[in-house]
């Protein structure tokens, strides 16, 4: 997850073997429901934006934008007053300003390393899947001026962990995939759909290799997106929500539908929109990390949307994770689910994506890609024309090609408002 940035600097394995030792060495909670008790403990005792709360009371919501400007107060007096720990992520700002947090050498380890062990143990994936100094992990970025690097994994036997940047010309796309295979490909479903289309260009009709397991975090997994990478890649997926404040949040099992929330990283309430937080419900999910004691993040707005549900012993699931998309759409002449709409255009033939754009000009704009693969981009705008037509006959909106619509790096939006 984390470990993309470029503000994480970890160059020798002596830097990893002393974070992992952190690691181990802290005291970690038998239970969820403990873990969260003994962090309030701590943010009140120890993070000054909490100190002088009184005891009775809850920690209150707070948000990116507390965060942006009183910073400092989130961080505890102790590493404050020595200079801080030495790791800083940024956050990639796609959703606004960049962030920055602090991370002390567990929390470091933990989102950069520990991160893939817990999701080898929820996709069942057998120990001897992964070998030391042989490829365990791919990750596969279109992020613009970013290094392509090898460092090793220590949670998965010592495998090897390569980012690899996609080149812009695609040319050298399946040269590099034919010497760079692992058992997790990894990235954001934008990512490993530009890697398809690079091979889908270069006349791979299937992937060169066939992965154990895809694994997708960064923005939301559309399920016609989910049917055009496992078709390709012959894997299952896991989507996994994740974030810079956050780590690991929560993943599915391998093409699960329900995510299990990592109880020792995280506790999850839910913001309604009546302003009633609670552990069980729909809402805004608000974030208490419990991992990192270095920037603390408590009650934190996240801005993502999902129904959380709690059980009794305190294990948490989210039943629906929709992020930052809608679950309705209100067109000029009628109102959808999202899940409509994709159903009914999202898997055409031909078609690579879509986004409807609402509200910002006289006639609903939809702009859609074709394949890499498509010889003949009349055959997809047709189909279009005539699912668009079924789904919103009194709508006609105006239809615009594009080469790509997400920009690289970006976030998938399918709707605009």
């Amino acid at each position: 997850m984390m470990i993309d940035s470029d503000d994480v600097i970890a160059n020798s394995l002596e830097t990893v073997r002393r974070a992992r030792q952190d690691w181990e060495e802290r005291s970690w909670p038998a239970s969820a429901r403990a873990a969260h008790d003994e962090f309030l403990t701590f943010a009140r005792r120890e993070v000054p934006y909490y100190r002088n709360l009184p005891s009775a009371a809850e920690l209150p919501i707070v948000d990116r934008a507390v965060h942006q400007t009183d910073g400092g107060r989130f961080r505890p007096a102790a590493a404050t007053a020595t200079g801080g720990p030495g790791y800083r992520l940024s956050s990639s700002g796609t959703t606004g300003r960049p962030l920055e947090v602090t991370l002390d050498d567990a929390a470091w380890y933990a989102v950069n390393y520990h991160f893939f062990a817990q999701i080898r143990d929820l996709a069942g994936l057998p120990p001897e899947t992964f070998r030391r100094g042989v490829p365990a992990v791919l990750f596969v970025s279109n992020k613009p001026g970013r290094p392509s690097f090898v460092r090793p994994l220590p949670s998965l036997d010592n495998g090897l962990y390569l980012r690899l940047q996609l080149p812009e010309s695609g040319q050298d796309t399946l040269a590099l995939l034919q010497k760079f295979q692992a058992p997790v490909l990894y990235g954001k479903p934008t990512y490993l759909l530009d890697l398809r289309a690079a091979l889908l260009g270069q006349g791979a009709e299937r992937a060169p290799w066939q992965p154990e397991l895809l694994l997708v975090s960064g923005e939301p997994l559309h399920p016609d997106d989910r049917a055009r990478l496992t078709s390709y890649f012959g894997a299952p997926v896991v989507d996994a929500l994740a974030s810079t404040e956050g780590g690991l949040i929560a993943a599915t099992e391998p093409d699960g539908a329900t995510y299990r929330v990592f109880g020792e990283n995280v506790r999850l309430e839910v913001l309604d929109a009546t302003g009633q937080v609670d552990e069980n419900g729909r809402g805004e999910l608000v974030l208490t990390n419990l991992a990192n004691r270095s920037t603390v993040f408590a009650r934190y707005r996240t801005g993502d949307h999902a129904e959380l549900a709690t059980a009794a012993d305190g294990t948490q699931r989210l039943l629906r994770l929709h992020g930052r998309e809608p679950e309705t759409v209100r067109f000029r002449t009628a109102e959808l689910s999202a899940d409509e709409v994709t159903r009914a255009i999202g898997f055409l033939p031909g078609l690579a994506d879509f986004q409807f754009v609402l509200g910002e000009r006289d006639r609903t704009l939809l702009r859609w890609s074709a394949e890499a693969s498509c010889t003949d981009p009349g055959v997809p705008a047709a189909a279009l024309r005539e699912a668009v037509a079924g789904l919103l006959p009194a709508e006609d909106p105006e239809l615009e090609q594009c080469a790509r619509i997400t920009p690289p790096g970006g976030k998938k939006r399918r709707f605009l408002l």
